[in-house]
């Protein structure tokens, strides 16, 4: 069970699931749960829209592979509903060329099936609060799939890796907002997901690992 402090007010969440068992599971953990509602579970991206609307999710707990549009595609037309909307993706795929999909979709996080329910339910918080969370698994096969910063490029968007470029220049954020022409909490947002991408914590643990890969 996820501890009262994790999520706090109650996190809504969404929960897209083709498998019966997986969704049945995660349904049961959601209601013993103290830091989440779980406001709709379906099988499909399709019947998930339909909800999307009147159901108001903070989080969508979305499978990769459904029937029908895939979680990907379910979250971007989930998006033109309600903008707000955080995504975690849930999967056993972890090839490069469908995790560099999942990366570049702008989704908020991916995590492996096998994790355990306390991993869901961190991962969920952490969404939640604006955080994203990319998997050790998710980090590590990007890192690679290549070296140099060829490898950074497949890690990062672009708009990541140019407030990246003016990170390792030592610009604040307030700096780096300025300068790109965009609001400061995204420029927040595209520093905390480079961070976590690069499996970086400060400042000084990101300069090395980008610059072991080539970068600049």
């Amino acid at each position: 069970m996820i501890p009262d402090h994790i999520a706090s007010p109650r996190t809504r969440v969404l929960l897209v699931e083709d498998q019966r068992l997986v969704r049945d599971f995660l349904a049961r953990w959601f209601a013993d749960s103290p830091a989440f509602d779980l406001v709709g579970s379906v099988r499909s991206g399709e019947e998930a829209l339909l909800l999307v609307g009147p159901a108001q999710p903070d989080v969508a707990l979305v499978d990769f592979h459904l029937p029908g549009m895939d979680g990907l595609e379910f979250v971007r037309a989930a998006r033109e509903v309600r903008p707000q909307l955080r995504a975690l993706i849930l999967t056993s795929f972890t090839d490069p060329l469908v995790l560099t999909r999942i990366r570049e979709s702008g989704v908020d996080g991916y995590l492996e099936k096998d994790a355990s329910p306390e991993a869901v339910g961190t991962a969920l918080a952490a969404i939640a609060a604006g955080r994203p969370f990319f998997s050790k698994t998710f980090q590590d096969t990007l890192a690679r799939a290549g070296a140099g910063k060829e490898a950074v490029a497949k890690i990062l968007s672009r708009r990541e890796q140019q407030v990246l470029g003016h990170v390792l220049d030592q610009k604040s954020n307030r700096e780096i907002a300025e300068l790109m022409g965009l609001g400061l909490r995204t420029v927040e947002f595209h520093r905390a997901n480079l961070m976590s991408k690069l499996g970086a914590t400060n400042l000084a643990e990101l300069i090395v690992r980008v610059r072991l890969r080539g970068w600049k």
